[in-house]
């Protein structure tokens, strides 16, 4: 029998009960405590090993997830996992909003894929988690550090086309010729203000996909279902957790900001034609949209 089988560890991830955890560079938190599968049990199973899931935290990502008691991880990502260690590799350069895909055999033996978005450490214990302008500045605050990973992806990729003499050249613009100490000149009643005002609500919180997420779904953007609140627009409509929304009314949505821009043009009682993506399929969904006080 290994050692390792009597080991547990809460994996609040950083999964900060295990030390050779506790230096990875993110603040994760999933939100459950395992311990290894012993090897007569998983012979019994009939699998190679894996992590016992023996308690979910309230209000968790793994809570929300789906994620029960009894359940048991074979694979994080691309990964196998049997220890604790192994499940710590790949937490390590994990941050809070990051997608962790979950290979997770149910106490029924069937073996089902989760798709998490992991939280932060901080939210563990926040009383105030439950506020509705907590949960929407902090979605900002993710969708921003998505939005960064992004980017700094997007550059790496183009200094190491230049490197390689693979990327296209990229003409300077053309220097303008306008006194640059001049203003340009905005009448009051035809500006708009950059921050778009919402009158409407879909009852459910997005998060943008990063590139990975995009190329493995195939479309170009896209954004994932978080959360739906109960008896809201959402839940009325049939939309799930883990949907991926790639068209609203026929426009592409990239990311969080295009639904945004597109809510804002729209009224209560404004029905929206979604296309989502769930579990590898398309479906067509009609969502009618409430006032921003509703739910």
């Amino acid at each position: 029998m290994r050692f390792a089988g009597v080991l547990s560890c809460v994996m609040i991830l950083t999964l900060m009960c295990a030390s050779q955890l506790v230096a990875q560079s993110g603040d994760a938190w999933l939100g459950i405590k395992v311990k290894v599968v012993e090897d007569a049990d998983a012979r019994k199973m009939g699998i190679d090993g894996g992590l016992k899931v023996t308690r979910v935290d309230d209000k968790s990502p793994a809570k929300q997830a789906g994620i029960e008691v009894g359940d048991i991880i074979l694979s994080a990502g691309e990964e196998t996992i049997t220890t604790v260690e192994g499940m710590g590799n790949v937490m390590r350069d994990k941050r809070a909003g990051d997608m962790l895909s979950l290979g997770v055999r149910r106490s029924n033996g069937r073996t089902e894929p989760l798709m998490i978005t992991l939280g932060s450490v901080k939210d563990k214990d926040d009383k105030f988690g439950d506020d509705a302008r907590v949960k929407e500045l902090r979605e900002r605050l993710r969708d921003l550090d998505a939005e960064r990973r992004r980017v700094k992806e997007d550059l790496d990729n183009r200094l190491n086309e230049l490197a390689k003499g693979k990327a296209d050249k990229v003409e300077e613009p053309t220097p303008s010729t306008e006194d640059p100490e001049k203003e340009p000149a905005v009448k009051p009643e035809t500006h708009k203000p950059d921050r778009v005002k919402l009158g409407v609500t879909m009852g459910a919180s997005f998060v943008n996909l990063d590139a990975e997420e995009s190329k493995a779904a195939g479309i170009e953007g896209g954004i994932r279902v978080t959360n739906v609140a109960q008896g809201g627009a959402a839940a009325e409509a049939g939309l799930k957790v883990d949907d991926i929304v790639v068209y609203v009314n026929s426009d592409v949505v990239t990311g969080t900001g295009d639904l945004r821009t597109l809510l804002a043009e729209h009224n209560p009682g404004d029905k929206l034609e979604l296309e989502i993506i769930r579990e590898g399929k398309r479906k067509q969904l009609t969502l009618v949209l409430r006032a921003k006080n509703a739910r």
